[in-house]
């Protein structure tokens, strides 16, 4: 708890009506060829914390990363890719926001009796 349902009570009330991903975020879509499925990999690899609900902008973020790496996106599609990667959390400031699952509780403080 970071103190913002401390501070208003009400706002975890305002999330319980939120829906909850059912489960990992699963193999690749049929429809991508083998280079699109190997980028799927790599992204659901590296982001341990996506699930199912992320499945549609992951499927954006591999295509335009398929353009990127055979050099066919302008900047204009570079910056897209960056807004889709950041989505699903692959920037560190991204990261920092969310709550992976299954993400480690931070260590209680040594020193909270001194505080």
């Amino acid at each position: 708890m970071k103190g913002a349902y401390k501070k208003d009570p009400q706002r975890k009330a305002e999330h319980k009506a939120e829906p909850k991903p059912s489960g990992e975020v699963g193999p690749a879509p049929k429809f991508f060829d083998a280079d699109e499925k190997m980028i799927w990999e790599d992204l659901a690899g590296f982001g341990f914390w996506l699930t199912d609900a992320d499945r549609l902008i992951l499927e954006i973020a591999v295509k335009l990363m398929s353009m990127f790496r055979n050099n066919t996106l302008d900047g204009g599609g570079i910056s897209k890719l960056i807004t889709a990667l950041s989505k699903l959390g692959f920037s560190p400031a991204d990261r920092s926001k969310d709550q992976a699952p299954g993400a480690k509780e931070p260590d209680a403080d040594p020193y909270a009796d001194f505080k």
